[in-house]
């Protein structure tokens, strides 16, 4: 089941008058599919922090990576306008691929965990040309989860899920809720009966959509436990994911994606180790990938840096993947935190993993 991986940094041509990207942690990044109106695939970046619990401002928040080919890449800032989402930190994001929009949840613009919690909701139409995209904020009904950061989200099908995350109330959370897309409408289905509460987890697509995997995170230390959502019973499973993740290093603050056709997901990277500043510091990372399989979320493997072409130890980065179908898919990545307590380093760097069935 061990797949083919091929890493390669990505050198994307800078804005003519923008530049590109500064460096940034606790960040989101999607991918942006082909559609009628733009040819071009996108990577969409938002928000984050070159100084710790301090959002980039509006002249760095949004910026597109367009993925011309597999040679050519460029950097386009997005500019801001109004509206246009505060500057956050430690937000989630997903892409609804149907109506090509990028959705943005919550996050924090303050520099202590009780200072500015958010739980609104921005969408950025991405369904025109390329410099076309908007944003417009989303009013929604129902149940509004608690304003979080730190968090996951994830779309499936017409929803958003929203898992977990360090609560405005509540402090570390290990609760679902999930967002109707065609009713803008929120639904809490409560918090795991296995888990803890917990930022900086793993959520992901398993089983073919069929459940959503919570993986490792951050629960006062570092875990390597899991549970599952089933997403058609629209509840929590009622067995632990945790005997399957046996052998699994605990980790938080990752990033990960699933590829059904080939099989598995991919975790990569995250803090192994905290840092005893907390976030104002740098604790100790990896640069591992960590293999589960997609039907199941049960633990294969762990595959170290081979020492050819690889990217740095990080965490605090985030990750975007495209499945093609055909047993090959692609994962994608910007930024993150490396270094350690004495010299913390944020990330620049943009770098793509093409995965195979071997």
């Amino acid at each position: 089941m061990n797949p083919r991986f091929i890493w390669k940094k990505l050198v994307p041509t800078p804005d003519p008058k923008h530049g590109k990207p500064c460096t940034r942690s606790s960040l989101g990044i999607s991918y942006i599919g082909v559609n009628d109106a733009c040819p071009t695939a996108r990577l969409i970046l938002h928000g984050g922090e070159t100084v710790a619990r301090t959002p980039l401002d509006s002249s760095q928040a949004t910026w597109s990576c367009d993925l011309t080919d597999d040679d050519n890449q460029s950097w386009r800032l997005i500019p801001s306008s109004d509206p246009s989402p505060p500057p956050r930190v430690a937000h989630a994001q997903a892409y609804h691929a149907p109506s090509s929009s990028l959705y943005v949840f919550g996050g924090r613009a303050g520099i202590t965990m009780q200072e500015q919690a958010m739980n609104d909701l921005w969408k950025l139409d991405c369904s025109g040309p390329a410099g076309s995209e908007k944003w417009s904020q989303v009013k929604t009904d129902g149940d509004t989860p608690e304003a979080r950061s730190f968090h996951k989200m994830i779309c499936v099908g017409d929803s958003l899920y929203v898992f977990g995350g360090c609560g405005e109330t509540s402090g570390r959370l290990a609760d679902m809720h999930r967002l109707d897309l065609l009713t803008h409408t929120w639904h809490s289905f409560g918090s795991s009966q296995h888990l803890r509460g917990r930022g900086g987890a793993n959520l992901l697509s398993l089983g073919s959509g069929h459940y959503l995997g919570v993986v490792a995170g951050f629960a006062g230390e570092e875990t390597n436990d899991g549970h599952l959502f089933d997403v058609k019973e629209g509840k929590w499973r009622d067995e632990s994911l945790t005997a399957f993740l046996e052998g699994l290093r605990p980790r938080s603050v990752c990033l990960s994606e699933s590829f059904p056709s080939v099989g598995v997901a991919l975790i990569f990277g995250g803090e192994v180790d905290p840092s005893a500043k907390g976030h104002e510091g740098a604790g100790s990372f990896d640069n591992s990938i960590v293999l589960l399989e997609e039907s199941t979320g049960k633990y294969i493997d762990t595959f170290p840096n081979h020492g050819e072409t690889w990217p740095e130890n990080r965490g605090w980065s985030d990750g975007t993947g495209i499945d093609n179908g055909d047993g090959s898919g692609r994962l994608f990545f910007f930024g993150g935190l490396s270094g350690d307590d004495a010299n913390p380093l944020r990330l620049d760097d943009l770098w793509a993993l093409e995965v195979s069935k071997a």
